[in-house]
């Protein structure tokens, strides 16, 4: 099963990565975090160069940024609000974004991508709050580098090290663990949409 999922990740190619990268940094319920340690992974199984895999995941990262936070500039709050359902926006989430943001944008804009939720809604708010588009790159390329940094080094990691996970007792229990997350995960964000339909 999971020889599979590798085999369809690898096929992706390093177009799927920026895709998936940046269907996250728009802030669409999709497991960009999980994508990227994969991404780790394969490259230190020789299928990415993991230079050329950190670059374009940043591209993705910055592009899928970009585009939320023009949005939230452009379109505005009551389009956000009308989309609402799709990315987990309430009137009340969106005040009590603003107020962090206007307290400090780089906690706001570095940390808040890091939670979830917060995280899928920082470049709207970001957008409608009126912040420099200068300032909100700056931040989100500072998240992003961490971020990257951070979910292809923990998949390198993994890929160096894979027999021996492998062969642990331990490998079922935290397989099943991890699907059991995914799961609940995907539930969550998926869910509360048809639920409002």
């Amino acid at each position: 099963m999971f020889d599979r999922i590798l085999d369809f990740l690898s096929s992706l190619g390093l177009t799927g990565v920026f895709a998936g990268v940046f269907l996250e940094a728009v802030g669409l319920p999709f497991p960009g975090s999980v994508l990227v340690l994969f991404a780790g992974f394969l490259a230190k199984q020789g299928e990415f160069n993991i230079v050329l895999a950190w670059l374009i995941s940043l591209l993705g990262y910055l592009f899928g940024s970009f585009s939320a936070f023009m949005i939230g500039r452009h379109i505005g709050e009551a389009f956000i609000k009308k989309w609402l359902r799709y990315i987990k926006l309430t009137p009340k989430r969106i005040d009590k974004a603003q107020e962090l943001l206007q307290k400090s944008a780089p906690l706001y804009i570095v940390g808040g991508r890091f939670l979830p939720t917060i995280g899928n809604i920082t470049p709207y708010v970001a957008g409608i709050s009126g912040i420099s588009i200068v300032k909100f790159l700056v931040y989100d390329m500072v998240h992003a580098i961490l971020w990257l940094t951070i979910f292809l080094g923990a998949g390198a990691a993994i890929g160096s090290r894979w027999q021996w996970i492998i062969d642990s007792p331990w490998f079922t229990w935290i397989a099943v663990g991890g699907s059991v997350f995914l799961f609940v995960y995907l539930c969550r964000e998926f869910l509360p949409l048809t639920r409002h339909k």
